[in-house]
């Protein structure tokens, strides 16, 4: 019979998951995690097999918790392209707050990992898929409502603006000024009104 585990995975995820949105893949060592997640070293591996594997699930958790949580407007029923220039809003007037230099996990292991990790490429690749997919959602319903100008080609700009989002998390995580992301958003807003009716 197995021994009986003092910890509960999902809580030591959520704590991983933290410590690499705010320090990185190679910011953060092993030891950084078994004295965050106050876990041994023996159980970390015997439960990840790898600081790779923890990692990989603290992308899974934070596209399930933190991407859904920002998504699913988007991606209901009942999106619509207003909600779109109020997400772009919320994330420029998040800049030099707290929380803000952490900017987005999957985008930060856009640029640490991806270009040399197969693994990291793929992560990132499903959630700009995923984002694009969710503004298109967005600007296809919108359209079907009479509210984007029928001839807007919807993927095509949901492709853009996912792009677009990128940047406000590059900027976000750089601490650039406030006003910085507060005028791309106005800018954004500006264009999102010209693909309406």
């Amino acid at each position: 019979m197995g021994r009986h585990k003092l910890y509960d995975p999902e809580y030591i995820t959520d704590k991983a998951m933290e410590l690499f949105w705010l320090n990185g893949y190679h910011g953060t060592s092993t030891q950084d995690l078994v004295e965050h997640l106050q876990i041994n070293r023996n159980s970390l591996y015997a439960e990840f097999g790898s600081k790779q594997g923890i990692y990989e699930k603290a992308l899974i958790r934070y596209e399930r918790k933190m991407v859904t949580a920002n998504l699913e407007t988007l991606e209901s029923a009942d999106a619509n392209i207003a909600q779109i220039g109020k997400l772009l809003k919320s994330f420029a007037a998040s800049a030099r707050k707290p929380k803000s230099k952490r900017g987005c996990l999957m985008c930060n292991t856009a640029a640490e990992l991806a270009p040399h990790d197969p693994n990291s490429q793929r992560f990132v690749e499903a959630n700009v898929d995923r984002i694009t997919r969710a503004f298109t959602n967005a600007l296809k319903r919108s359209q079907s409502r009479g509210e984007v100008k029928k001839e807007v080609p919807c993927i095509e700009e949901g492709r853009y603006l996912a792009v677009t989002l990128f940047g406000f998390f590059v900027m976000l995580r750089a601490q650039v000024e406030p006003k910085v992301l507060r005028g791309a958003a106005t800018a954004a807003l500006r264009y999102l009104e010209n693909l309406k009716t």
